[in-house]
């Protein structure tokens, strides 16, 4: 078996038909590759394997290809589309995600699959190449599209976190804004239903050495190590550090209402912590922030010191002014 024979059995179907368009378009042309690359940034060598079947072209290679060619429109559309199709094809990922047709999107679930499928058949553009294609007149694609939430979302590890998002995505794929409706229908079939909370009520409080409530704050005495990591294990505690001991038995104490707010807190710090990692929300000096059943707000600022002295106690005036 010849090297060549080698070559066209390991090509795929669309990355053989690729070759057979773009040796065309270099015959019509009448050009030499060496006249091919004078008029484009692409060496003679690479314009030569892109319409070879060794290897699949990356894509601005192909473009460029095509261009030199003076193809038209048509054809250079046709071209980028039979490229996208070989490079699906080559990577083999898109079958595997057996991914519903938009208007069949039920899920989150068929959402993420979706929108993987939708990278693929893009032809998997490099997370920078999808993020440019993604910005808008008016903003920059950094912003709308994170390289990090791309990144979770072409590997289906996440999704998007607003239809904005989701939508610049798409724009990253090369999804025509004339289909984007459908899609927009869809993320809104996906999305989980919206749960209502019931308010907070007060109620007793075990008593705890450590623990010292004002109203509904919450004092720790909690400076023991620098480093520290919060558990709410039913498990055996004997064998945790004091903090976490400390935490455990304030959560403990909490009322089934309270002990939901502070593992809503909880979440959206965590949620806000990763979305300014990914550069989607800014800083706003509080961490999260709660809403008593009375309507206050609470602005809410997460500390932590390595100095282990006891923190000074609450001034009884501070006491006195709580309502009871």
């Amino acid at each position: 078996m010849t090297s060549a024979s080698r070559a066209v059995h390991r090509a795929g179907r669309r990355h053989t038909h690729l070759s057979t368009v773009l040796t065309g378009l270099k015959e019509d042309s009448g050009l030499t590759f060496h006249e091919l690359a004078a008029r484009t940034t692409v060496s003679a060598s690479a314009l030569k394997r892109a319409a070879g079947l060794h290897a699949l072209a990356p894509e601005h290679v192909v473009t460029a290809f095509v261009r030199a060619c003076g193809a038209d429109t048509d054809q250079a559309q046709e071209a980028l589309k039979l490229w996208r199709a070989a490079r699906a094809e080559q990577r083999g990922i898109l079958a595997t995600l057996h991914a519903p047709a938009v208007t069949a999107i039920r899920t989150l679930a068929d959402l993420t699959a979706a929108l993987a499928a939708a990278y693929e058949r893009a032809g998997a553009p490099a997370l920078r190449v999808l993020q440019e294609r993604a910005a808008t007149d008016d903003t920059d694609g950094a912003l709308l599209l994170p390289l990090t939430s791309a990144w979770r979302i072409t590997r289906r590890e996440g999704r998007p976190t607003t239809w904005t998002q989701c939508a610049a995505f798409l724009r990253g794929c090369g999804i025509h804004p004339r289909r984007l409706p459908a899609w927009q229908d869809a993320w809104t079939r996906a999305q989980p239903p919206t749960q209502t909370l019931t308010p907070i009520r007060r109620s007793s409080h075990a008593a705890d050495p450590n623990i010292m409530w004002v109203d509904r704050k919450v004092h720790l005495n909690m400076a023991t190590e620098s480093n520290w990591i919060v558990s709410l294990s039913h498990e055996d505690r004997t064998g945790l550090p004091g903090e976490q001991r400390t935490l455990t038995r304030v959560f403990d104490s909490l009322a089934p209402a309270e002990r939901h707010t502070v593992l809503s807190a909880g979440l959206t710090r965590l949620l806000t912590t990763r979305a300014r990692r990914n550069g989607t929300a800014p800083d706003t000096i509080f961490d999260t922030t709660a809403v008593d059943d009375d309507g206050t707000l609470h602005l809410i600022q997460a500390k932590h010191y390595g100095d282990t002295t006891p923190p000074a106690p609450v001034p009884a005036a501070l006491l006195q002014a709580q309502p009871a």
